[in-house]
């Protein structure tokens, strides 16, 4: 009997727990924004009989609730807590590897092959040049968990750099790669393209942030140890337009992003749909289009021209060869990353290396 009771209790207790946090869900405003996972939260969803009787009133209900949940956040780190004590090596898509490493599939976010053959077709072969942004675990096979491998684009940029995997070249938390990692796909690129890459060693090297976390950390909202961020100021003075003038900004660099959770938007403030920049500097205008991997590069560029158009393709709502008809157009770089997505495999490394090149980003 008293065992009955305690079992009755103990279930009374969760129904009011439960009822709590559904009540307080139905209550509260609805969050819009997760800085921490980059995306916009589920709304409570509206009911009408046609969504009741199809069954999409309760599927957007169950995700409302899901995006919505008291405290989501911190129950969202003790459900990866809990899973990685269970031994799992994939939480969410996240690929837990070594040294605090954390990596994730590359989803499709632009045709760029089809962009780059407009390009050319544009502006001749001779104009366009391409950088393949290598995902962390293509350059850095030894830091997944075993048996699994991300396949690589052996290119120029990919193998510097392999060269420098001992350095600081991707963040543990987030997909990007570091300014450093950037240089080194800078320095490949500036040389196939007859410019003198300036040495690492003339530029300002800066320690921005020390407790960077980023979109992977979001997803897990758990992480071995925080990223840092690092700035390399290559002392350029440069005037710059956002949007067409739609923007107020006019900083290359957005320094208040440092104290937030969305601390990548130092570079550029984030993807814009255009950027426009003024250098100073004699030579021509070169046109960027890229996905968030060039935000950290971009300021390379800006010792080499004295304009350059940043165009992310994914936001930018005209259609971007009648665009750049009207511009006197020197060069076209186009940089984003590679659609990638993670197989099983092994390597001579002991962990994992595909050779090849891999559905385009």
């Amino acid at each position: 009997m008293n065992y009955r009771k305690r079992e009755l209790a103990f279930c009374i207790f969760f129904l009011l727990v439960l009822g709590g946090l559904l009540g307080s869900s139905l209550i509260r405003e609805d969050r819009l924004y997760s800085p921490w996972e980059k995306r916009m939260l589920a709304q409570k969803p509206k009911a009408d009989l046609a969504a009741i009787l199809d069954g999409s009133y309760e599927t957007a209900c169950e995700t409302w609730l899901t995006d919505q949940f008291p405290a989501r956040d911190w129950w969202v780190s003790v459900k990866t807590r809990c899973e990685i004590m269970l031994g799992k090596k994939e939480i969410g898509g996240v690929y837990l590897g070594k040294d605090g490493y954390l990596f994730a599939d590359q989803k499709e976010t632009a045709d760029w092959d089809r962009l780059e053959v407009r390009m050319v077709e544009q502006f001749g072969a001779k104009q366009v040049s391409r950088i393949h942004v290598p995902s962390a675990g293509a350059v850095l096979p030894e830091k997944l968990p075993y048996g699994i491998c991300f396949p690589a684009k052996k290119d120029a940029v990919w193998e510097n750099l392999r060269r420098h995997r001992e350095e600081y070249i991707y963040y543990r938390t987030d997909h990007h790669w570091t300014m450093l990692g950037a240089y080194y796909a800078y320095e490949t690129w500036a040389k196939e393209q007859g410019l003198t890459p300036v040495p690492l060693e003339e530029l300002k090297r800066e320690t921005i942030k020390e407790d960077f976390l980023g979109t992977h950390y979001g997803k897990l909202h758990d992480a071995a140890k925080p990223d840092f961020m690092e700035f390399f100021d290559p002392g350029t003075d440069s005037q710059v337009v956002y949007d067409l003038g739609s923007s107020d900004l006019t900083q290359l660099y957005q320094p208040q992003y440092l104290e937030s959770e969305d601390a990548y938007r130092f570079f550029l403030d984030g993807n814009h749909p255009v950027v426009q920049i003024e250098t100073g500097q004699k030579s021509g205008h070169i046109v960027i289009l890229k996905d968030s991997f060039a935000n950290c590069f971009v300021p390379y560029l800006t010792l080499h021209y004295g304009r350059i158009t940043v165009i992310d393709p994914r936001h930018f709502r005209m259609d971007v060869g009648e665009w750049l008809s009207g511009q006197e157009v020197d060069k076209v770089l186009i940089l984003a990353q590679d659609t990638v997505t993670a197989k099983m495999g092994t390597s001579e490394s002991g962990i994992q290396s595909v050779a090849g090149g891999s559905r385009k980003n």
